[in-house]
């Protein structure tokens, strides 16, 4: 039963982190340049989203994008549980992106 419970915590994460990474994108988009993030790398676009203060640090963001690839391409116990940890961390900095964002708007 706890194993169900880790992979639907894991199996939010994904999701709620790709919404996150693509409100960025778009706000960037919209309010910097159309055409400045075509290709870019998530490392670069959390570096833009810093510098226009939409999150205020780029290291969480490195760290939830790592485990998304990792918890999107394996499964083991370790990773796993990693994941689960890192998204409680995640939820106060997607929260936090999200007043930013209702800020602005």
């Amino acid at each position: 039963m706890f194993e169900t419970l880790r992979a639907g915590v894991i199996q939010n994460f994904e999701v709620a982190y790709g919404v996150a990474w693509k409100m960025m994108k778009r706000w960037l988009e919209i309010n910097v340049s159309p055409t400045l993030f075509e290709g870019t790398t998530k490392k670069e676009l959390f570096r833009h989203a810093a510098e226009n203060h939409l999150i205020a640090d780029t290291v969480p963001w490195f760290d939830f994008h790592r485990s998304r690839n990792i918890t999107a391409h394996t499964y083991n116990q370790a990773n796993a549980k990693a994941a689960t940890e890192l998204a409680r961390k995640f939820f106060s900095e997607a929260t936090d992106l999200l007043n930013r964002l209702e800020q602005r708007l």
